[in-house]
Order: C-alpha cells, then sequence, then structure tokens
C-alpha cells in the first residue's frame, strides 16, 4: 500500500493505517473474530520511531515519527500479529505487512 503524507521534520507527525477493511475480508473468507496482539514499525533510515500504538477495537495503528530531509520520500513498513477464533484458526499467531511512503516537506 503506497500512500503519500506530507509531514515537517521538525514536528512529531503522525501516520495511521487502517486495518479494518482487511479484517473483514478475513472474517468473511475465515468466519470468527481476529485480535491485534502486536504492532511493529519499521522505518527506513532517517527517519525516527518518537512512539506507536494500536486500537484493537477499531483496527488502526499508528506511527509517532520524526526527522527526514525536505523534500523526500521515506517508507514506512508496519507488521502486525493477530490470533484468530476462526475454528481452522485458533490457537495460532499470524503476521501481516503493509508498507507506506511518507513525503516530508518543511512548513
Amino acid at each position: 500500500m503506497a500512500c503519500y503524507v506530507t509531514k515537517d521534520p521538525d514536528n512529531t507527525w503522525y501516520v495511521p493505517i487502517k486495518w479494518d477493511n482487511w479484517f473483514t475480508g478475513q472474517i468473511d473468507e475465515m468466519g470468527g473474530t481476529f485480535t491485534i496482539v502486536t504492532s511493529l514499525w519499521f522505518p527506513e533510515t532517517g527517519i525516527v520511531e518518537v512512539g506507536s500504538a494500536f486500537d484493537d477495537s477499531t483496527k488502526i495503528v499508528a506511527f509517532y515519527g520524526s526527522g527526514g530531509v525536505d523534500q523526500t520520500n521515506y517508507t514506512l513498513m508496519n507488521r502486525i500479529t493477530f490470533t484468530s477464533t476462526s475454528p481452522t484458526l485458533v490457537g495460532q499467531t499470524f503476521s501481516e505487512d503493509r508498507t507506506i511512503e511518507v513525503r516530508i516537506r518543511e512548513k
């Protein structure tokens, strides 16, 4: 997944990923429910992770970052791990990755 988000490198900025549509597809296919267990971020060199968060009820994960060079694009990869109550998947842990692109721009 690619998306461009313009951010000021001097500020702490926020980038969310909504996983709800992806999980809806998984529920339609497998049944049951899915619970996010962890959310890890892997920012490209030059971007500093200030913090992160996730809300399993909304399936939104967030990256708080700073840094970067004006007029430069950087990738952020998010890896979630999750469990399922689907009868065929119960007791297993899975992971899924999404990569987004962030464009740094001085204000």
